[in-house]
């Protein structure tokens, strides 16, 4: 029998039981990464050596030390697996969309801390090209955030920032992240994204709550309703798919 290609266990419906998921979790992200098992076997028997060695010194030579000793040695080397199987897992997921139009919305959505902490309007802008901007608000500020071609997107946010200094003013202060590979450049990689606006939300305040949430009510009366964006599907956009003309910029 073949073994299921990554689009089929893609397609296929998620198990449930822990167990189950656990290998589903296992099959789908090896097709992607060829050393996850060299990874977790690496870290388990890392983990639970040093545990184990650390333990047999401290509780001593008898019986009953080297049972102890074993069993947390094993239940630490387990834990290790699945934290290294857990990390690789987001870094397939990662590794998989980025690069697709809607990718950082995609990651964005999803993760429940940064929900906690910012109020995003997804594809405020965009162009035939699928370069878009989402606009982020919360008591981290007003954030412009861009995904796709450097060059393209710089129109992309100037069109924003006038919209926004039209609607709240000249003095609320805006600022700008484009998500890419190069932070040399000042853009923000995929997969320190959401980490890097949890941590963004969580400091120094730059808008009281009922600023943020003044704000993000204003431009949601404002914008309409009714436009190409409402129908829009989550998640990245399908290669080859075509944007709403209504709201070309």
């Amino acid at each position: 029998m073949a073994n299921p290609s990554s689009d089929d266990l893609l397609n296929a419906p998620p198990p449930t039981g822990r167990f189950a998921q656990f290998g589903y979790a296992y099959k789908l992200t090896k097709k992607l990464d060829p050393k996850l098992t060299v990874a977790m076997l690496g870290w388990s028997l890392g983990v639970a050596v040093v545990v184990f060695a650390l333990l047999y010194l401290l509780v001593g030579g008898s019986i009953f030390g080297l049972v102890i000793s074993i069993i947390l040695a094993l239940m630490f080397g387990v834990l290790a697996a699945t934290t290294t199987l857990s990390r690789r897992v987001q870094k397939a997921q990662y590794k998989q969309i980025d690069g697709q139009p809607g990718a950082a919305y995609s990651v964005l959505d999803s993760d429940r801390r940064f929900k906690k902490n910012w109020a995003m309007t997804p594809m405020v802008q965009f162009n035939r090209q699928q370069d878009m901007v989402h606009r982020l608000i919360g008591t981290g500020g007003i954030i412009l955030l861009a995904e796709g071609d450097p060059g393209r997107v710089k129109q992309l946010i100037v069109n924003e920032r006038k919209a926004v200094s039209r609607y709240l003013g000249p003095d609320v202060p805006v600022e700008e992240m484009v998500v890419g590979p190069d932070e040399s450049a000042g853009q923000t990689p995929l997969p320190k994204l959401a980490r890097t606006l949890t941590r963004r939300g969580l400091g120094k305040n730059k808008l009281t709550a009922g600023q943020a949430s003044e704000y993000t009510k204003r431009l949601e009366a404002i914008a309409s309703k009714t436009g190409p964006m409402a129908n829009l599907p989550k998640g990245p956009l399908p290669k080859g798919a075509r944007m709403p003309r209504g709201g070309m910029r």
